[in-house]
């Protein structure tokens, strides 16, 4: 992944705050019920005091973390960030349950957040409220933040540019390319094994994890390959080294990966994974969680997951003794193999057309992105939860609460040396190691990244049809060889050429920039 690396510092300006309370009315009054939660956004004039006070914004947040008693409108972040921005931004949030559907209502009741958040998942509704007229194009704005404007990687506004237009700003991921392939080094060793390199070789590698006991407790109770359902975690390895990610033009049509003979050869290999055996048979019903229990328990050989996986956190103590991550394997011409991602970004932060002061809270995000933000991104407060040593080094010094990462709500997603030492303040050489090989074998899909919303097509439901195919061919249930073009044929027939037919009018419009 290229980016940038150069630092531009704004001055003491904001970077607009998180709103995580249970409502997000745009009321006039902004105090606080006792529960730490506003009674309303702050309106029009940016502040919710007096004037000459600090201007105070409500953002609407999806926060996925326990915020461990935190009041959500008035903590130490909110207040270290008023300090350095000039600015206050507090958080609403009816939580991850029920978050679209309550920013779906308060957008269309005309009850608008000073900012809200969308997930990358949820772009398309984002791209939705912009072509209904309800955002503010920020793109008029960016030149006088250069923080926003010369930091931020240029990859990171495809996904919310559209005709020139932006719509919206992104917490660009540092490791937006966060998948390498883990391998049970232990079990290697044990049975005289290489890491495996070809498709091949990961075969004969998990077929034997799978048949020759690695373990050594005498029972047949391993598998070669753990998945979850939707196989982004263990299966994409094999997906990415057939070719079978992203978007293709061939034959004169936009086309995505999964009606593509690249993805009947994916399918065709895990369907043979599943019939041997070395397959775990549960991975329909793995989910997430239940992916990471089946990882603790030592019975399984190889999966692709996070970079950060290493560090054990999130497993058992002396778990990950056991792994080491490794190149996914190459390709079948023997080229090397990239996972293909469809962006760099975890979510956005829109702000609605009726906002005022949009200068104040756009200068708040653009200390976020600044150096001095970006050392709290990473670390937290200064003096509190890390501070400098004497080599010129950083360590941690304070726990940060779970949830101080939200409150930046931004950040550039540049993977530098800089970063990667406020990194080591959290995580040894051999996780950040994973996450430097995460990211030479990532690659940004630009068409992906870039193509519009359609709202024509929001009748179809194409990716249940992928889904479903994928579930029946892989564990058997269809003939892949056989059924494979009438799977096309479905897809088609049922949205798929008037999307492909729009996908592909729109690339031939923009190759050239999408090729640069």
């Amino acid at each position: 992944m290229s980016k940038r690396t150069r630092w531009h510092c704004a001055g003491a300006l904001g970077m607009a705050a998180l709103l995580l309370a249970a409502g997000c009315g745009n009321g006039n009054n902004g105090g606080n019920d006792g529960n730490g939660n506003t009674g309303g956004a702050t309106g029009g004039d940016g502040g919710q005091v007096g004037a000459g006070s600090v201007p105070t914004f409500e953002v609407m947040f999806d926060y996925n973390v326990d915020p461990e008693g935190m009041s959500l409108t008035d903590n130490e972040y909110i207040d270290y960030l008023e300090e350095q921005t000039g600015v206050r931004v507090e958080v609403n949030s009816p939580g991850s349950a029920g978050y679209m559907d309550k920013l779906n209502i308060l957008m269309a009741s005309g009850e608008y957040p000073d900012g809200f958040m969308v997930t990358e998942a949820n772009r398309a509704k984002l791209l939705q409220f912009a072509g209904d007229g309800l955002l503010t194009d920020l793109a008029p704005y960016l030149d006088d933040y250069p923080n926003l404007s010369e930091v931020m990687p240029e990859e990171a506004w495809l996904p919310v540019t559209q005709e020139g237009k932006v719509w919206a700003l992104p917490y660009n991921r540092h490791d937006g390319f966060n998948q390498v392939v883990y391998i049970n080094k232990t079990w290697l060793d044990a049975l005289g094994l290489d890491i495996p390199r070809t498709v091949d070789e990961f075969y004969a590698v998990m077929k034997a994890f799978t048949d020759k006991d690695p373990d050594g407790n005498g029972k047949d109770d391993t598998f070669g390959l753990l998945a979850n359902s939707d196989l982004s975690y263990g299966g994409r390895m094999f997906q990415a080294a057939f070719g079978a990610e992203g978007y293709t033009y061939e034959g004169g049509e936009l086309l995505p990966a999964e009606i593509t003979p690249a993805y009947q050869q994916y399918l065709a290999f895990m369907n043979r994974l599943t019939a041997e055996g070395i397959l775990d048979p549960e991975f329909p019903t793995t989910t997430g969680t239940i992916f990471r229990q089946k990882i603790n328990t030592l019975k399984y050989g190889m999966f692709n997951g996070f970079w950060h996986f290493q560090s054990g956190k999130e497993f058992s103590p002396g778990v990950f003794d056991h792994f080491i991550a490794i190149a996914p394997p190459l390709r079948p011409d023997g080229s090397e193999t990239v996972f293909t991602y469809n962006s760099t970004n975890r979510h956005y932060i829109a702000i609605p057309e009726s906002t005022d002061n949009v200068e104040a809270l756009l200068s708040f995000y653009d200390w976020a992105v600044s150096e001095e933000g970006t050392k709290y991104n990473f670390m937290g407060i200064e003096g509190v939860h890390w501070q400098e040593t004497a080599d010129g080094g950083y360590e941690k010094i304070g726990e940060r609460n779970a949830l101080h990462w939200a409150f930046s709500m931004i950040k550039h997603g540049l993977y530098t040396d800089e970063v990667k030492a406020y990194m080591k303040t959290e995580f040894g050489d051999d996780v950040i190691d994973n996450l430097t090989l995460a990211s030479d074998t990532g690659t940004l899909d630009k068409i992906a990244a870039s193509l519009p919303y359609y709202p024509e097509l929001a009748a179809y439901n194409l990716p249940k049809i992928v889904e479903e195919y994928r579930a029946k061919a892989i564990l058997g249930n269809a003939n892949v060889e056989a059924d494979f073009d009438a799977f096309v044929a479905k897809y088609r027939a049922s949205g798929g050429d008037k999307a492909i037919g729009l996908w592909t009018d729109w690339y031939e419009a923009n190759k050239a920039s999408l090729q640069d």
